[in-house]
Order: C-alpha cells, then sequence, then structure tokens
C-alpha cells in the first residue's frame, strides 16, 4: 500500500490546523509544514470540499479545521486525498477451474485485511495524533 505525496500533505496539514485555534493563511501552512506552495491550494481545496477544513476570505482569512480533531480520523484524510484506496487487488482474472478455490482465498485474505488497516485508520484521530506529538515533546 503506497499513499500518493498529496495525501501526506493533506495529512501535515490537517495536523498543523488541529493545532491552532484561528484562520491559517495557506503560505504559513505551506512554510510550517513543508508542502510545496504550489500545491496547497490543491490540497486545501479537497480537504474543504469534504468538509475536513473550512476557508474564509479576507484579511483575517485562511483556513481551519471543519470538525473538532478528536471528530476527524486517519481513514477520514486518506479517504478524502486519496482517489482509490485498496489493498491487494480488486479482481482477480480467471484462473484454471483447479486454482480458483486458492484465488479465492486470496482475495478474501486482502478483503479481511483492508477491513484491519479500515478500522485501524478509524481508530485514530487527529487529536490522537497531536497528543502523541505533545507527549514525546515532554
Amino acid at each position: 500500500m503506497r499513499l500518493r505525496l498529496e495525501t501526506d500533505y493533506g495529512i501535515r496539514c490537517i495536523l498543523y490546523l488541529a493545532q491552532q485555534d484561528e484562520y491559517v493563511q495557506a503560505g504559513k501552512i505551506a512554510l510550517e509544514m513543508a508542502v510545496p506552495e504550489n500545491v496547497i491550494p490543491r490540497v486545501l481545496s479537497r480537504l474543504k470540499r469534504h468538509g475536513l477544513v473550512n476557508a474564509r476570505s479576507g484579511v483575517q482569512g485562511g483556513h481551519k479545521l471543519g470538525r473538532a480533531a478528536d471528530q476527524i480520523t486517519m481513514f477520514d484524510i486518506i479517504q478524502c486525498m486519496e482517489d482509490h484506496f485498496v489493498v491487494g487487488r480488486e479482481k482477480c482474472e480467471q484462473a484454471d477451474r483447479s486454482q480458483e478455490k486458492i484465488l479465492q482465498g486470496v482475495q478474501q485474505y486482502f478483503v479481511s485485511l483492508q477491513e484491519l488497516v479500515n478500522d485501524s485508520m478509524r481508530s485514530v484521530t487527529v487529536a490522537d495524533l497531536v497528543q502523541q506529538k505533545t507527549i514525546a515533546d515532554d
């Protein structure tokens, strides 16, 4: 399983915004979290479209979390940023009939693995990750 670079940038943006109380301009997020300035508008737009980020125009404008950090999971972010997120293959080509049962077993394994990965990502919130950083800093 490999995530797109923009997904990593989306996670960075969300983690940074979780630590802010006010709206933050895109340029500051880009600078603080090492996200290229030419990419951040696309990343923030995608996060906004999925309700993970709110945006406001004007002098006091910028971006902030669209929901509380304890209401955003890693699954939410990855589902937002990845067009297609599957462990293994979705479909197998037809094999010799004698091998079909084995291939079904492999496919079921990947389905079960996908469920485990999804459940794990649903169990970790942005607040958990931010708190972990705070604990590590102490």
